[in-house]
């Protein structure tokens, strides 16, 4: 098997090509995630990305993450697959199909802008991830969650991912994972597991952002998804001045941009590391 290794902010994929060939099914496509993810004995990974055809776009992603699950969506994961499809295809402009529809990808050197979508906040839209009752129009952003032996405000928002955000004003003290386990494993209340961002305010229009990721079970050097989130509940919540958020990640700086109609727009890096061979027995 060929692949590709890409990383956006330190968000690093093995990204293997299957335009115009046949696909590895599913079942292979989990568990080689599960094996080549592997930073001791695998190729070393927060997710396997198999790129295929698609019709009415330049290329599709199907993200498979170390547990051998699939995410429905990954914006530094989609940097990465654009980067790919704009250098094979030598276009600037790209569009990528995800589980979460289509995506519109702009490149300008090592940087790259996605459509992230509608930023969604209602309870109606996060009805699939949460087991909390109240009326479909009433709004997350203000959660109440239970991790680390002690209950916590929080936001909770739909971008592509379900993200849970929790403010706070010393970040290097968090227990990140302990506090990713505790949600992550709730299953009666977040029945497919749940994203988890805590969030320092540092700046009139800047955050710092760090994040435990479902399906990875660990804290990621940055989550584009959760990045967008967190930027989005600064805004709302009115603790940043602007529409236009620095988010500064533990692996580099993102740029979330955010409309009048509550869309977001992602800028960041996405950078080709290497490409090679395995041989893998799924």
């Amino acid at each position: 098997m060929e692949f590709v290794k890409y990383q956006g902010c330190g968000n690093d994929f093995m990204i293997v090509d299957e335009m115009g060939s046949e696909c590895t099914p599913d079942s292979e496509r989990r568990e080689l995630a599960r094996r080549l993810c592997d930073r001791h004995f695998g190729v070393g990974a927060d997710g396997m990305i198999f790129i295929e055809s698609a019709e009415g776009a330049d290329g599709s992603m199907r993200l498979f993450e170390p547990a051998g699950n699939e995410a429905d969506m990954c914006g530094n994961g989609l940097r990465c697959v654009a980067a790919f499809i704009a250098d094979k295809l030598s276009k600037d402009e790209v569009s990528i199909l995800t589980r979460d529809g289509v995506k519109s990808v702009r490149k300008d050197g090592d940087r790259l802008t996605v459509d992230m979508g509608l930023v969604r906040t209602l309870r109606r839209h996060l009805s699939d991830f949460v087991t909390d009752t109240g009326k479909p129009d009433d709004s997350m952003l203000e959660f109440a969650v239970h991790f680390c032996g002690s209950p916590h405000q929080a936001s909770f928002l739909n971008t592509g991912e379900p993200h849970i955000i929790v403010f706070t004003e010393d970040l290097p003290a968090v227990d990140v994972v302990g506090a990713g386990s505790d949600l992550n494993s709730d299953k009666s209340r977040f029945p497919v597991g749940v994203n988890i961002n805590f969030v320092q305010v540092s700046g009139p229009d800047a955050i710092s952002i760090r994040t435990y990721e479902r399906g990875v079970y660990d804290e990621t050097l940055a989550c584009g998804t959760g990045a967008t989130a967190s930027a989005a509940a600064a805004h709302l919540k009115s603790l940043v001045s602007g529409r236009k958020v620095l988010v500064s990640t533990r692996g580099g700086v993102l740029t979330i941009s955010l409309t009048e109609d509550d869309h977001a727009f992602m800028t960041g890096p996405a950078n080709r590391v290497y490409s090679g061979t395995i041989e893998a027995d799924a």
